[in-house]
């Protein structure tokens, strides 16, 4: 039997289990880590830890990666404090990446005859009303101007800058292990992700989603969260496609893909991640295997900033008026 298929027995109507980073957005490599949560939406129960520790002695059996130390995966998470704390006082950097991730970089092993009716897919459609029903851009307005989900765009960007802070605390806690990678893949796939997340948020934007005459805020509300679903059950790469080929710009998809095809294709050989995770932070901007896969995040970021801010498209409007204040 498949990992695949060992990690589906311990589904059930309460509890799924569900994979996040490379693996969710198919981009897997022999080297990635499983980073997996069980995710319970229902009763407590005291089985539950015993079918965690069997979820991750499963994977390890399999001689696959097991997820970092730092405890954000690897181990239960639980479908209220996921989506009743967002923003309060006990809204760890835990809970804030794993309901962000579950919104945008994340699958579960469930049967796919079954998945919509699992915890996950209930769970990822209660994160996306507490983000809609919150938002008082959507409440009490008469008029027929578009607005955008604000409440979900503030914790997208609030998850992007606990990534970064994420990555300072790290080189920090280990003494500048590891620093090299981890600086690779913040300025590809961790922006690239972020990116995929502003779109998300951008598409609500005059995109048929008004309120029509005779319709109630609820019923609004309903169709808002349906189209945002669309975009939680696509992959980050995937919305980023179907964005910029909606915004006629096929030339800078292609920049951009060009780069992180270019950057999978590297980060995807054992030797090259080997390298780069032992490498002293000390050398790195003398170590030519370092300073070409920056190059390569440079031309990510300079098409990203082309897309963003120098181009007249309403991705720049965007960005301006929503993604920096």
């Amino acid at each position: 039997m498949s990992l695949f298929g060992k990690l589906q027995q311990f589904t059930s109507d309460d509890v799924d289990v569900v994979v996040f980073g490379s693996l969710a957005r198919r981009e897997w490599t022999s080297g990635s880590d499983v980073d997996w949560t069980m995710l319970i939406d229902g009763q407590a129960n005291p089985e539950h830890r015993g079918t965690s520790r069997k979820i991750a002695e499963a994977i390890r059996e399999s001689g696959l990666p097991a997820p970092g130390a730092e405890g954000i995966f690897g181990n239960m998470a639980f479908s209220h404090e996921i989506v009743h704390h967002i923003g309060g006082q006990a809204d760890t950097n835990r809970n804030t990446t794993q309901r962000v991730l579950l919104s945008l970089e994340a699958t579960a092993l469930r049967d796919p005859t079954d998945e919509l009716a699992g915890p996950y897919a209930r769970m990822v459609r209660q994160i996306l009303n507490r983000y809609l029903v919150s938002d008082s851009n959507f409440h009490s307005q008469t008029d027929d101007e578009s607005r955008i989900p604000r409440f979900l765009l503030n914790d997208i960007v609030r998850y992007w800058r606990t990534m970064c802070v994420d990555f300072a605390y790290k080189d920090w806690e280990q003494a500048g292990k590891k620093w090299a990678i981890r600086n690779i893949k913040l300025r590809t796939s961790r922006k690239l992700l972020f990116f995929a997340g502003l779109l998300m948020v951008f598409s609500c934007f005059k995109n048929d989603l008004l309120r029509r005459d005779g319709e109630s805020p609820n019923d609004y509300l309903l169709n808002l969260q349906k189209h945002l679903l669309n975009f939680v059950q696509s992959t980050p790469l995937d919305i980023v496609v179907w964005s910029l080929r909606g915004l006629e710009m096929d030339a800078q998809c292609r920049d951009l893909f060009g780069a992180y095809e270019e950057f999978l294709s590297r980060i995807s050989k054992e030797a090259l991640r080997e390298h780069l995770s032992n490498l002293n932070e000390e050398a790195v901007y003398g170590d030519d295997v370092f300073l070409e896969c920056r190059e390569i995040s440079h031309r990510l970021q300079a098409t990203l900033k082309k897309m963003c801010f120098e181009m007249d498209s309403p991705l720049r409007q965007f960005t301006y008026e929503y993604g920096v204040f």
